[in-house]
């Protein structure tokens, strides 16, 4: 079953609003100070150590499990979720400051090209998922489905890189 450009946008950008929704209400999520400090606290030493590649197969590992369908959802809605909460403890421990808004994250370069990725990955996975209950699911489908993996895993790479640009020229204090 081939849908229209029409039909594909519209479920594409269905999925973006879905998971900066779910990032907001993590970001929106009260937690206490002793856990936000935690959660910051075990983010920080979970990224220590890495480099883009690791932010690449990380960010690769979430996307490609948001082509399958149903769990492509339920990924998609635990990691909005997640980075929304880790977005929000890092906001908290690092104090008052003037400006808040978590969707700035999502207006970087990288943060640009991880959310039309996981946008593009749920989506995909949602029209899978009816593909295979219609029974629809031609030699076409696994094209697209190829040709989109493909483009998350370049997006995604090129994010990482920039990505890690940005947090290796951050100024360090002396």
């Amino acid at each position: 079953m081939l849908i229209s450009i029409k039909k594909r946008l519209l479920l594409f950008f269905i999925a973006i609003f879905f998971f900066l929704g779910i990032f907001f209400v993590g970001f929106s999520f009260k937690m206490d100070e002793s856990f936000s400090k935690e959660l910051s606290k075990n983010f920080i030493n979970q990224i220590r150590d890495i480099d883009e590649f690791g932010i690449f197969f990380n960010n690769l590992k979430i996307a490609l499990v948001m082509f399958i369908p149903v769990i492509g959802i339920i990924m998609g809605t635990i990691s909005g979720f997640s980075t929304g909460l880790v977005f929000n403890s890092i906001m908290d421990v690092s104090g008052p400051t003037s400006y808040t808004n978590p969707l700035i994250i999502f207006l970087t370069p990288f943060g640009i090209l991880e959310l039309l990725s996981y946008g593009l990955a749920i989506s995909r996975g949602g029209i899978l998922f009816f593909e295979l209950i219609k029974r629809k699911f031609t030699k076409k489908s696994l094209i697209y489905l190829l040709v989109e993996v493909a483009l998350v895993g370049i997006m995604l790479l090129a994010g990482a890189i920039i990505e890690w640009t940005m947090i290796e020229n951050i100024p360090r204090k002396i």
